[in-house]
């Protein structure tokens, strides 16, 4: 693709996916020397306001650079037809949207993903002015070689239109993704077997409880990073017993049961005393 709606200084333009607001095309980089990821919005600038912001925020993006967790930035403008545009590192790995339908990670690899996105956004955040993302999908992480995951495809200032995203609908957004790397499902999910999913971790169903709701009790992706981490060390607290003897039986004490609340008030028992209980009943 070439033409008058193609920045300067790009050419060899194939297009990779089309999405909500723009199309995403790899692109040769005349000025570097190298492939780049090339993004073209489908809007047009609306007057001199308009691109002014647009070019503030690319500065911003650029900014962003300095996490190792999101896609760089390295330039951005306005086409000869008023189209904003934005020059991305081209990075190599996988759509996180083809990952769970290939080879989906394991509860473990969900959570640690989903905990380095949070801390990468919770930095985005606490810049000034704060980098919101905006519709956070799995279409807008992509899983490199070493399986560290970079987040791309934040979202453009528009002078009109819907409000602008917000830092709570980030959480929100990104507890849902946790929710389909653990489920395979989209959020609410299906009952009862995804209750059991997330009910295995320790922690994890009230505060999906609390994200996942119309009015949110979390709004801080640094909260929802720390909070991550304390479901991620209470599972990793939980070690396995030890062999019984042949002939032996393990006692253990009563498992306090607690309702696990947002989920039909249905009761769960700890994954320990579940163990003592099969090994009981052998």
């Amino acid at each position: 693709m070439a033409g008058i709606d193609t920045p300067t200084g790009f050419t060899r333009l194939e297009r990779v996916r089309t999405g909500a607001d723009s199309d995403v095309y790899q692109a040769w980089d005349e000025r570097a020397g190298r492939w780049a990821t090339l993004r073209l919005f489908h809007r047009f600038v609306s007057g001199r306001a308009d691109e002014a912001a647009f070019a503030t925020h690319v500065a911003a993006w650029v900014g962003l650079a300095r996490n190792a967790s999101i896609v760089p930035v390295r330039a951005g403008g306005i086409t000869a037809t008023g189209r904003p545009w934005l020059s991305l590192d081209r990075v190599e790995g996988d759509l996180l949207t083809d990952v769970l339908r290939d080879d989906p990670p394991g509860p473990a690899d969900a959570l640690r993903l989903t905990i380095t996105l949070a801390d990468a956004l919770a930095w985005a955040h606490a810049l000034r002015p704060p980098m919101v993302h905006g519709r956070i999908r799995a279409e807008h992480v992509i899983i490199g070689a070493s399986g560290i995951p970079m987040i791309t495809d934040f979202s453009t200032p528009r002078p009109s239109g819907p409000p602008a995203p917000t830092a709570s609908g980030d959480v929100t957004d990104l507890a849902a993704l946790l929710f389909r790397m653990l489920t395979g499902v989209s959020w609410p999910g299906r009952g009862e077997p995804d209750d059991r999913i997330i009910a295995a971790w320790p922690g994890l169903t009230a505060l999906l409880d609390e994200v996942l709701t119309p009015v949110p009790a979390i709004d801080s992706m640094a909260v929802f990073a720390t909070r991550l981490r304390e479901v991620r060390d209470a599972a990793e607290a939980m070690l396995p017993l030890p062999a019984a003897p042949p002939g032996e039986i393990i006692t253990a004490a009563p498992a306090e049961i607690k309702p696990a609340r947002g989920y039909g008030e249905r009761r769960s028992i700890s994954v320990l005393a579940l163990i003592a209980l099969l090994r009981r009943h052998r």
